[in-house]
């Protein structure tokens, strides 16, 4: 499902594309128990995304006290850049002692082919610390893209919710406005599952099974 959505999100037509989430979930990351065969999609996935430049990722900000104590001294319409995929993704591959993380369960070869993925694709997408009301949230972006990204961001979580010029920026919820309204229509226009099975459908439709392969298979039924 994490793949369908945005591979269904980049074949829109779109100026820019905002993501509910990380732009690699933990899920996505572990290949979800066949990195051999799961993981190259995901990969390729990504690669269009960074090729584009033109998306933002908006994820809550994690339990980490230096992230958590960035996040106060930040005021509302600030941003600090934290780290790069290169650095997340390094991480979650060969554990992380202070956050107390393992390291990846994969084989040589799956830990050569998600190395060299990472020194491609890493360096090209930042992390951001940003706060447009009272809670910040973790934003990835391209690298070149940062400022675009942030105000991308900033206006969407601020100006569309229709605060005045003099207003105070912590009335706002903080959060960008599309990716709620998204949500919304979503859940207006399909019942509980329904939007999840068209999802899945559309999918199968495309030829995208990688985005579905941990499908019960009672749901994969004709």
């Amino acid at each position: 499902m994490l793949f369908g959505e945005r591979q269904l999100l980049l074949a829109q037509e779109a100026d820019w594309r905002m993501i509910h989430g990380e732009l690699i979930p933990y899920e996505l990351r572990t290949g979800v128990g066949q990195p051999r065969e799961n993981l190259p999609p995901v990969f390729e996935l990504v690669r269009r995304y960074v090729a584009d430049q033109k998306f933002i990722a908006v994820s809550e900000s994690p339990e980490d006290l230096d992230v958590l104590n960035a996040g106060i001294v930040l005021e509302p319409g600030e941003f600090i850049e934290l780290r790069t995929l290169h650095d997340d993704l390094t991480a979650f591959l060969d554990g992380d002692q202070d956050a107390g993380t393992g390291r990846a369960g994969f084989n040589r070869n799956d830990q050569h082919t998600f190395r060299e993925f990472i020194r491609e694709v890493g360096p090209e997408v930042s992390i951001l610390l940003l706060k447009a009301g009272h809670r910040p949230f973790i934003l990835e972006c391209h690298r070149d893209r940062v400022e675009e990204a942030a105000a991308l961001f900033l206006a969407d979580a601020l100006w569309t919710r229709g605060l005045p010029d003099d207003g105070a920026t912590s009335a706002a919820r903080g959060f960008p406005f599309h990716i709620d309204l998204a949500d919304s229509v979503a859940r207006t226009m399909f019942q509980s599952g329904e939007f999840r099975r068209f999802v899945e459908t559309r999918l199968m439709e495309l030829g995208v099974e990688q985005g579905i392969a941990d499908l019960d298979p009672r749901r994969t039924r004709g």
